[in-house]
């Protein structure tokens, strides 16, 4: 197998992380500077779903250069170890942006999202006891360490299956 093996798939997923999390810091600095009143939220969603489709094309390109840099020869387990090098560079890319996003560029998201959240069960007609009643969970919920661990789980979890079921087509045929 080629030497630099591990390279080009930590390189991709680098640039996923890196989209990730400029996408996210885009939109919702477009979203404050326009008012456009799109919920935190919402773009939140949105732009991980992005990331999703990303990040499989992330790994198609990965597996498909692996195959290419070892002359047309993939096994599956080598499409799969592909696939894991970028979900979790791409993943850890993702915490530490999200841990200098939340503490350097944004220091009161999770005040805003608590906000955001008590905004939303008040629209939905919670009573102000209900509201009050949910807020450590909200604040829980919305606290920095645990957004970023569901983070990390969440896309290395989606990007596992990605990659198992992407190795079948994109190993060699026998």
């Amino acid at each position: 197998m080629n030497k630099k093996y591990p390279w080009k798939p930590i390189v991709t997923g680098v640039i996923v992380g890196l989209f990730s999390v400029g996408s996210f810091t885009i939109a919702e600095g477009l979203n404050k500077h326009f008012a456009w009143g799109i919920q935190t939220a919402v773009i939140r969603w949105a732009t991980g779903l992005l990331t999703l489709v990303i990040l499989g094309i992330g790994i198609y390109t990965g597996m498909c250069s692996v195959k290419k840099n070892n002359a047309g020869k993939l096994t599956y387990g080598q499409a799969f170890f592909t696939g894991l090098i970028i979900v979790l560079t791409a993943g850890l890319i993702i915490t530490l942006a999200s841990f200098v996003y939340r503490n350097a560029i944004n220091p009161g998201y999770v005040a805003d999202m608590v906000a955001e959240s008590k905004k939303a069960m008040a629209a939905d007609g919670k009573s102000p006891a209900d509201i009050a009643a949910a807020t450590p969970a909200l604040e829980q919920q919305w606290s920095a360490g645990r957004q970023m661990v569901q983070a990390l789980i969440g896309l290395t979890l989606c990007g596992m299956a990605t990659a198992l079921v992407m190795g079948i087509f994109i190993k060699s045929k026998k």
